[in-house]
């Protein structure tokens, strides 16, 4: 096993609807780098192709197009760059493990390839669906638990991002940047 890529990426993740894509949304505009959920481009990109999201979302195919997309992104980011991310590639365990589902293979290692300089999790906001978010708030709080649970296992000390005003998080967010 190779060391991984130190990285000065900020991982901004969390269960579906806790506000990751308004937080990136706010860095950009305060010039940070982002690079968006890669799996929600993808499911995108599917839909549009005519496939049904749930039917996508559930089917074999889904986790090995998502490690394929995750990896794609973060490989394309440079290391040195104070990027934010949302989600990163130790989400995706937390995922499987939500699901119940054996690893894709090559996920594990693929989740130790960089090392990020920060991971923050956000607390849940509420709940919205739409057309890539087919699932509910049940499973919004065990991916929340298994997300801080995988980063803890990986080394990480997550920052737990509390459910107050986007200003106010991305506050948080910046004061550690900075440090």
């Amino acid at each position: 096993m190779t060391d991984p890529i130190e990285t000065r990426w900020a991982v901004i993740t969390g269960p579906p609807s806790s506000g990751k894509t308004t937080l990136l949304s706010l860095l950009s505009k305060r010039d940070v780098a982002t690079s968006a959920d890669s799996t929600r481009q993808l499911i995108a990109e599917v839909v549009a192709s005519g496939r049904d999201a749930e039917e996508f979302r559930f089917a074999d195919d889904f986790q090995p197009r998502v490690l394929d997309a995750m990896l794609t992104a973060e490989t394309a980011l440079d290391p040195a760059t104070v990027t934010a991310l949302e989600y990163a590639l130790p989400c995706n365990i937390a995922f499987h493990r939500t699901e119940w589902l054996d690893l894709t293979p090559g996920l594990a290692e693929a989740s130790t390839r960089f090392r990020y300089a920060h991971v923050f999790i956000c607390d849940p906001v509420g709940w919205a669906t739409d057309a890539e978010r087919v699932e509910d708030e049940i499973y919004q709080q065990r991916v929340h638990r298994n997300m801080l649970d995988v980063y803890n296992e990986l080394g990480y000390e997550p920052i737990r991002v509390p459910a107050v005003p986007p200003e106010e998080r991305l506050d948080m967010i910046l004061r550690t940047l900075d440090t």
